[in-house]
């Protein structure tokens, strides 16, 4: 009961997040300080989620698990990236699909309590962890920057593009994050060499050929960067459908095999 609580109040906590940014940044303001209070209280909350959840699990992902960790990886990011750069924009968006993997979290956790990871395991998930979060962070810097390219080529300019930080800034911020992201998401593929036991039992065909193929979208990002020079169209998109990817080989295919299967 105190799991199912804690998780309701957490999501609620968070969708008001998403709703008071969205606000503030309806009025041209980036940085709303009530948002990040609550965006911090979530976070605060999520955590305590997610530790229950996965002490009532036997330490043991599932799906609602796993997307309230990459949640709570990517508000983590988006909260620290924000006291150097106004991103908190992405809140809007982030702290809503928190929300929901938390509520998922509290309300479907299976009753029976399995066996415990192995390090080896653990030390795989760990690492896909990081690496998911990274991913689906640059993924949703792109979008951020993608628009600041569409609303800067019409006059005049909105309030709100005024008030976020210079483009260059933005497209640094994101270059760093991808080569983070590829650096995070190598580490973790080479880690699955210890993680499969059963590759055709685990269910891990679909995983890896997905998880591949957003290593090879990133890696094409950051080589369309260097032949090319800056941050092009091209590679925004890149690394969208990277992260698109990544979430549907991951969440998408655990869901199914958790809910369907």
């Amino acid at each position: 009961m105190f799991l199912l609580v804690s998780g309701l109040l957490a999501t609620f906590v968070l969708f008001a997040t998403g709703l008071k940014q969205f606000n503030a940044f309806q009025k041209g303001h980036i940085r709303d300080l009530p948002a990040s209070m609550l965006a911090v209280l979530g976070l605060a909350l999520s955590v305590l989620v997610l530790f229950l959840g996965f002490e009532a699990n036997g330490w043991r992902p599932t799906t609602g698990l796993m997307g309230t960790l990459l949640g709570i990886l990517l508000l983590t990011i988006i909260m620290v990236t924000s006291l150097a750069q106004p991103v908190n924009a992405l809140l809007i968006g982030a702290a809503p699909l928190t929300g929901l993997f938390t509520a998922l979290s509290a309300a479907f956790i299976p009753p029976e309590t399995i066996a415990r990871l192995n390090f080896e395991t653990a030390l795989h998930v760990g690492a896909s962890l990081v690496a998911y979060g990274a991913v689906a962070f640059s993924g949703a810097l792109s979008f951020l920057v993608s628009w600041h390219h569409k609303k800067l080529k019409k006059r005049p300019l909105n309030p709100i593009i005024a008030a976020l930080p210079p483009l260059d800034a933005m497209e640094q911020l994101f270059l760093h994050t991808v080569q983070v992201a590829w650096i995070a998401l190598t580490l973790a593929l080479a880690s699955g060499i210890f993680y499969v036991q059963d590759f055709w039992g685990q269910h891990l065909a679909h995983k890896t050929l997905l998880s591949g193929l957003a290593w090879l979208g990133m890696t094409l990002a950051l080589w369309q960067h260097y032949q090319e020079g800056g941050v092009t169209k091209t590679m925004r998109k890149t690394a969208i459908g990277a992260s698109i990817l990544l979430c549907i080989g991951y969440l998408g295919s655990k869901a199914i095999l958790e809910f369907l299967l």
